[in-house]
């Protein structure tokens, strides 16, 4: 039973994803130690192109992590937006929007 919900599930959410075009959302998580923070910084700063500008950061909440979203066609071309040094410990997360009728189709593939 649980294997036809997941089954289900996946459709979906492919469905969703395909009709979204090739273009996908996706959260850059860039996480760094207290130590690490300051050459972060400047990495993203220096070698960024503007990325600085549009990065969120959780440092002064003690998160040292920076966060991004992007368009992008994957992940692996969501995360070119990151600096090299920045990028070589991130990962990227796409992201969906879901309807109240998705939801309702989750629950009918019980």
């Amino acid at each position: 039973m649980r294997l036809t919900a997941a089954v289900a599930f996946a459709a979906l959410l492919a469905t969703a994803a395909f009709a979204a075009g090739n273009k996908g959302k996706y959260l850059l998580v860039a996480p760094h130690t207290a130590e690490q923070c300051l050459a972060a910084l400047d990495d993203v700063d220096q070698n960024g192109k503007g990325v600085l500008k549009k990065m969120d950061w959780g440092c002064a909440a003690g998160d040292h992590t920076g966060y991004l979203t992007v368009e992008a066609d994957d992940e692996k071309s969501a995360l070119s937006a990151l600096p090299e040094k920045t990028r070589a410990g991130a990962h990227a997360v796409k992201l969906v929007k879901f309807s109240p009728e998705q939801i309702r189709q989750f629950h009918a593939g019980k």
